[in-house]
């Protein structure tokens, strides 16, 4: 201290012990060491900025991501470091809060372009970093690379849209874009134009050279047909050697212009396969789209029908649809409606039961679909699919159905309820919508020996988009009873799984159409994996076959299928056999 000359009188001196302080320091730097080698071991790209988002750290992966080295980033503005783009070759980001992941729906395409001139499909989100009182002292950004995963669902969702051997589009999205033409006819009064395209003779090239030949000549064809359409024509597969085009702002005779000219390219191609010439045709029908004619169901039968006309004309030509048409058969056997009612009231039935066991013991059956055979009056034999989707009335499709059941319970269910194991019967949306037909079943159910846990009901998928009341009241009445019901023929259109109910149904059947390839199409097997997902998120057994090879049985075991058929399973049998023999179930 001073006197008052100004002397130092005193010293006064203060000891502070440092050591918590020396302690905090090296805590603080020991936190600030694991936050760094933590960044630097992550898998996802971080960047932290400044208040003026100028880079402050970047961690190895945001390194080689981005290109850029930290010392040479370190100080840059953040846009300076990153190149961000909407899109491959949209325009570029001007404010790096405008693509924040945390704020957009995941299917924004953003684009980081590296420094070393690659890109890759990013998701990010920017966290603000700021004081006890709110002040903001910077942001950290982290990026993640979702190149494979964007891309695998870009795949999934083409796989989804598109035939997987022409690459077409396939029925669900043609399906799609007519309901988009069906509404613009009537909301701007648009004219638009369907064209059913049926081949000729392609059965024959199949039958004689070999699947294999059958595919090369559709995927030929599908190239054929694509070269002759307009600018926004929409051509799809719909199945088989079936073709449907959508022509919109377009009049029935510039559709029969286009028609004709494919037809007859069709008609005049030279198909050769290992030296050998194939010949074969093409048949259309065209019906037109417009503020009168605008129901879907509808337009595809008129469509249907004009191509059947063509073929029953001679083949190798386009018919436009005709109000007078409708008397025609639109069955492609032309069967006449009194050979129909004959062949289901009076003709012989065969029902042929197909084993369903999991893929890991395919020795341990756990119940029978069970199929229908019908023979015509020429002694030809006839799938009851086949017969039920020719065109089939509704007093004819129940009549097929009381009849089949009828001969289950008289000479099967005694003998099934012996044996102790379940089967699965088919059951018409024409069955389900009529209240009488449902209740002379139960009552042949009640009558029987039968237990209801035995008997399965199998029900096609298009029977959900039925708005008919009587069919929900049906079905919740089977399910009542006991009975358990399998929904068939689910493929490629997961909108369908909005309108299952996992009280009503037990099992699904994958659509055969994406099993016949699962061991060898990348595609058709995630898509599968995907429908068994939804199945399990819904508690549901999936079904999938035919399984004929080992390694069709292997792919579904690993995509996670419960059950399946096919003959890695067992062979097909007429139901009359399989109870003639010696197995006894394990219920």
């Amino acid at each position: 201290m001073l006197n008052k000359n100004g002397d130092v009188e005193r010293l006064l001196g203060i000891n502070m012990d440092m050591t918590e302080v020396k302690q905090l320091n090296e805590a603080l730097y020991q936190e600030k060491e694991r936050l760094h080698i933590t960044l630097d071991s992550i898998g996802e790209a971080v960047i932290c900025t400044d208040s003026d988002m100028n880079v402050t750290f970047m961690n190895p992966v945001a390194e080689k991501l981005s290109g850029w080295p930290q010392e040479d980033a370190l100080g840059q503005h953040i846009l300076a470091v990153l190149r961000i783009t909407f899109g491959d070759t949209g325009p570029v980001m001007e404010n790096i809060h405008s693509g924040d992941f945390s704020r957009m729906a995941i299917e924004q395409d953003v684009v980081l372009h590296s420094r070393n001139g690659g890109n890759h499909d990013i998701h990010y989100s920017i966290t603000p970093l700021t004081t006890l009182d709110g002040q903001s002292i910077g942001s950290v950004l982290v990026i993640q690379d979702v190149t494979e995963s964007r891309k695998m669902l870009k795949q999934l969702s083409y796989s989804a849209s598109h035939d997987s051997l022409t690459h077409l589009a396939n029925r669900v999205s043609f399906e799609n874009h007519l309901k988009r033409l069906l509404q613009s006819a009537g909301e701007n009064r648009q004219r638009h134009v369907l064209v059913f395209i049926d081949l000729d003779r392609f059965k024959a090239v199949n039958d004689t050279a070999g699947h294999a030949a059958g595919d090369a000549l559709l995927r030929e064809l599908s190239s054929l047909m694509l070269s002759m359409l307009r600018t926004g024509d929409f051509l799809a597969r719909l199945g088989g050697d079936e073709f449907g085009l959508l022509l919109p702002d377009c009049t029935a005779d510039s559709a029969r212009h286009i028609s004709e000219r494919i037809i007859n390219n069709i008609n005049d191609y030279h198909f050769v396969w290992e030296g050998r010439l194939h010949r074969i045709g093409a048949s259309a029908g065209i019906t037109q789209i417009d503020a009168d004619n605008r129901v879907a169901s509808e337009v595809l039968s008129q469509a249907d029908i004009a191509c059947y006309a063509s073929k029953n004309s001679g083949r190798g030509r386009v018919t436009v649809f005709e109000a007078q048409q409708h008397y025609m058969q639109k069955d492609r056997y032309a069967l006449p409606p009194d050979e129909q009612w004959r062949m289901v009231n009076e003709n012989p039935l065969l029902l042929i039961a197909v084993a369903i066991a999991p893929p890991r013991v395919p020795e341990s059956t756990s119940f029978y679909l069970l199929t229908l055979k019908l023979w015509n009056s020429a002694g030809e034999m006839t799938d009851g699919e086949t017969f039920r989707s020719a065109g089939m009335e509704s007093e004819l499709q129940q009549a097929l159905d009381r009849r089949v059941f009828n001969e289950f319970f008289r000479e099967f269910a005694g003998h099934i309820a012996l044996k102790g194991f379940g089967v699965a019967l088919p059951l018409s949306g024409a069955a389900l919508t009529n209240t009488a037909l449902i209740d002379e079943l139960l009552a042949l159910l009640d009558g029987s020996p039968l237990p209801a846990r035995l008997l399965h009901l199998q029900i096609h998928s298009e029977c959900l988009l039925s708005e008919d009341e009587n069919l929900s009241v049906s079905l919740q009445r089977l399910r009542d009873r006991g009975c358990q019901l399998v929904l068939t023929h689910v493929g490629r259109d997961l909108e369908l799984f909005d309108k299952i109910s996992r009280q009503l149904f037990s099992y699904i059947i994958i659509d055969s159409e994406l099993i016949r390839n699962v061991h060898c199409n990348l595609m058709d097997e995630m898509m599968v994996t995907i429908i068994h997902g939804h199945a399990q998120r819904l508690q549901l057994q999936t079904i999938a076959g035919p399984a004929d090879l080992p390694l069709v049985m292997d792919t579904l075991s690993g995509a996670g299928v419960d059950l399946i058929y096919g003959e890695t399973i067992s062979a097909p049998q007429p139901l009359s056999m399989l109870l003639n023999t010696s197995y006894f179930a394990i219920n």
